[in-house]
């Protein structure tokens, strides 16, 4: 299932940290001035309503997104994950990045092969980080630059100025949105508590 964002609710969509005073919006005034400065920073916005719509993990609730983009880049380095072997560096994984996928991401076929580059070594225990790398991944997996703008905006500015970290030209779109899906996958396989 798939979702289209509408121009009037680009500041509801939007992380606060976007938004023209850096706060949540509360009254419909403030709306439509923070819907206006988003349209005005970019312009590529207004063209959101004739793209297709955008894939289900871009419409999860702000949280699990970003829990995607960061099993979607874990996945995309499960060949380091495999170095995470001490009962206080899981934990640390399972707290920062994302509960019960590890051992399945250790287990993935993609561990026995080189990690995908993306430009700059990862720390794969820091979240932001994380986010960023698999923000790295969706982007060139969207290759549109409107709903690149929405995934950005998406997220908290701080972790998308760390985007600028890594780089994806050496990634194909099709890669790409298979560690999406994959992502995606596991984490409803694996993100209820299961063990995996």
């Amino acid at each position: 299932m798939t979702a289209r964002i509408a121009i009037l609710a680009l500041s509801r969509w939007a992380h606060f940290s976007w938004l023209p005073r850096g706060e949540r919006v509360r009254s419909e005034r403030a709306q439509a001035e923070a819907n206006a400065d988003l349209l005005a920073r970019f312009p590529q916005l207004a063209s959101v309503h004739t793209q297709p719509a955008l894939p289900a993990f871009a419409r999860l609730p702000r949280p699990a997104c970003a829990k995607v983009l960061r099993v979607t880049a874990a996945l995309a380095h499960a060949r380091s994950l495999r170095r995470i072997v001490s009962a206080d560096a899981q934990r640390a994984f399972a707290f920062r990045i994302a509960p019960h996928v590890l051992h399945a991401i250790q287990r993935d076929p993609r561990a026995d092969s080189d990690d995908v580059d993306l430009g700059a070594t990862l720390s794969v225990l820091d979240r932001a980080a994380m986010t960023a790398a698999g923000l790295t991944v969706a982007l060139r997996a969207l290759d549109d630059p409107a709903h690149g703008v929405l995934m950005q905006l998406r997220l908290p500015r701080p972790v998308v100025e760390r985007i600028s970290h890594f780089g994806a030209n050496g990634l194909r779109a099709d890669t790409a949105r298979e560690l999406l899906a994959a992502a995606s996958s596991l984490i409803a396989t694996c993100g209820g508590g299961e063990a995996c």
